[in-house]
């Protein structure tokens, strides 16, 4: 909690929150601030994805990047955020949609989102950002890089990819990824004093209260997709094997049904 206490505990030992929730107990005592009521017509094993990575990706897209139609974006990591990131895209107009990923499995869920192209780094051969840069030049832009960028992946070296990739002069690059606690990123100055844009969003901007369940009416109007992110489902006492997907790349999501 705020004041360094915790509400939670198991065999009298105390329990930490988790990003301030802890989602696997089954019962919990929660300010009114921090619930949002959804329609009761919505199938909860389903939206419950919109909890957190939904809202992230397409929140990074519309609420912090402001993406216009038209755009050119690059996205690092294809997994549950970065997939939904091409979804905002997709509902924002943007034009080219580029995934990146190391897993070409990813190739087949970036197209089924709205992906326009996919770049394995470990197939290039060569420099990813200049790859980049190359890709995105349009008509008599010379200079490259794309509008928007996206690191989806807690990877520090991946950020500085993402900034470097953008355009100088306007492009952003928003970090949505997590990095391990003390991390700490890198770049050249001059990147930004050319006006290259680097930011970081929580929770993809949203406004829980009133974003969840506009998004939860997207879903249900069938603007967006969840269905096929949720690749499994397990009961509480098979957690540890969705980590286990998770770490693999076998899943894209798993929700714990109780």
């Amino acid at each position: 909690m705020p004041d360094g206490t915790s509400r939670f505990s198991l065999d009298g030992k105390k329990l930490h929150h988790y990003m301030g929730t802890s989602t696997f107990s089954n019962f919990t005592v929660l300010p009114e601030i921090a619930v949002a009521k959804i329609r009761e017509d919505a199938p909860f094993d389903k939206v419950c994805y919109i909890g957190c990575g939904v809202t992230t990706g397409i929140g990074a897209v519309l609420n912090a990047a402001k993406v216009e139609p038209g755009s050119t974006s690059v996205v690092f990591g294809l997994g549950g955020i970065g997939l939904n990131v091409i979804q905002g895209l997709r509902l924002a107009g943007a034009d080219m949609i580029i995934g990146v990923d190391i897993n070409p499995a990813k190739k087949q869920w970036g197209e089924r989102f709205g992906m326009t192209h996919f770049v394995n780094p470990k197939e290039l051969g060569g420099d990813l950002v200049a790859h980049l840069i190359n890709i995105t030049k349009r008509g008599s832009d010379q200079i490259g890089g794309a509008d928007y960028t996206f690191d989806c992946t807690g990877n520090i070296s991946v950020m500085r990819q993402a900034l470097e990739a953008c355009h100088r002069g306007w492009g952003q690059s928003i970090i949505i990824g997590v990095a391990p606690a003390g991390a700490e990123i890198a770049a050249r100055p001059f990147q930004l004093v050319t006006g290259q844009v680097w930011k970081g969003t929580a929770f993809g901007g949203a406004r829980g209260r009133t974003d969840v369940p506009k998004i939860v009416d997207w879903y249900m109007d069938g603007k967006i997709e969840i269905d096929p992110m949720i690749t499994h489902t397990m009961t509480l006492a098979d957690i540890n094997k969705g980590f286990e997907l998770m770490h693999k790349g076998e899943s894209i999501r798993s929700v714990v049904v109780y």
